[in-house]
């Protein structure tokens, strides 16, 4: 297994009748740099401040509930650590399961390809296209199964943050992923 921390904004947002509560500003905004999501959070901030000097609160109540915001509203960056046990390898539209057999580094990781069978009896198929269509494909029943016969390969992580092995794209993953295109 590899861990890897990532760093998320958040911004704790004060509510009208109840307790506020901290939520993840950025959905889908994870930095892998301290300084990146610390700049990221001076930003939103500044946005925030900003957005709320522009407003021109008409009546004593909505000056109360602006002054309340620019009180009780605050940023921090949480830090998370992700444990990944398996790589996926990206082709086209089709993903195969690697599960990590070692850490050789933070940026290198060996892994090994998963058998997996892909049952798609349970889905709608139509005739159609080269072979056929299979509606709703992305819900195939995939199994999985360690195959300590297959070869080992060793992946090596990328300045754009990503995984490779020569020209073959990895992203790492919690679970295993694998997924067959019987459209294609």
């Amino acid at each position: 297994m590899i861990k890897v921390t990532y760093f998320v904004v958040e911004r704790f947002i004060p509510r009208f009748q109840a307790e506020g509560k901290w939520e993840s500003h950025f959905d889908n905004d994870v930095y892998s740099s301290l300084a990146e999501a610390e700049a990221a959070l001076a930003k939103e901030k500044n946005r925030w401040d900003n957005f709320l000097a522009e407003q021109n609160p008409q009546g004593e109540e909505a000056s109360a509930h602006i002054a309340r915001l620019k009180a009780e509203s605050a940023f921090r960056v949480v830090e998370k650590e992700v444990g990944y046990k398996y790589a996926c390898h990206y082709k086209y539209s089709d993903v195969d399961a690697y599960e990590i057999v070692k850490v050789v580094s933070d940026k290198t990781i060996e892994v090994r390809k998963m058998d997996s069978k892909h049952n798609i009896a349970h889905l709608k198929q139509y005739v159609g296209g080269f072979g056929g269509h299979v509606a709703d494909q992305r819900d195939q029943k995939v199994t999985y199964a360690s195959n300590p016969n297959n070869e080992v390969i060793r992946i090596r992580k990328k300045k754009n943050g990503g995984w490779g092995y020569k020209d073959c794209r990895f992203g790492l993953s919690e679970k295993p992923y694998a997924f067959y295109d019987f459209n294609f």
